[in-house]
């Protein structure tokens, strides 16, 4: 009955300590977005290195999402999403990666 009742406890650690990790992933998510949309008002030169810079902030995300959902599985889904970056373009992904982080893509 011990055990039971320890596992519960610490169950209920791994999920809180998943919302840190979940919001650092999320923050990289934001800068992403934020380099995307400066990418609308640059030249082509500019606007290719912060495509660069959303990918690296996508890229960066991930470990960090990974790990949250390892703790708390509700973040599985920003994951999938985010371990997508190599084969689907950021304009698709990132509307999504917006609203699984759920801050203001523009």
């Amino acid at each position: 009955m011990l055990a039971l009742a320890s596992g519960g406890l610490f169950t209920g650690c791994a999920s809180q300590d998943a919302t840190p990790l979940a919001n650092q992933a999320c923050a990289h998510v934001k800068r992403a977005l934020a380099a995307e949309h400066a990418m609308d008002s640059v030249s082509s030169h500019q606007a290719a290195r912060l495509r660069s810079e959303a990918l690296d902030q996508v890229r960066a995300a991930l470990p960090l999402a990974a790990e949250a959902a390892g703790d708390d599985t509700t973040w599985q889904p920003l994951v999938a999403t985010l371990s997508e970056s190599n084969r689907v373009p950021l304009n698709y992904l990132l509307p999504a990666l917006a609203a699984q982080c759920s801050v203001d893509s523009g």
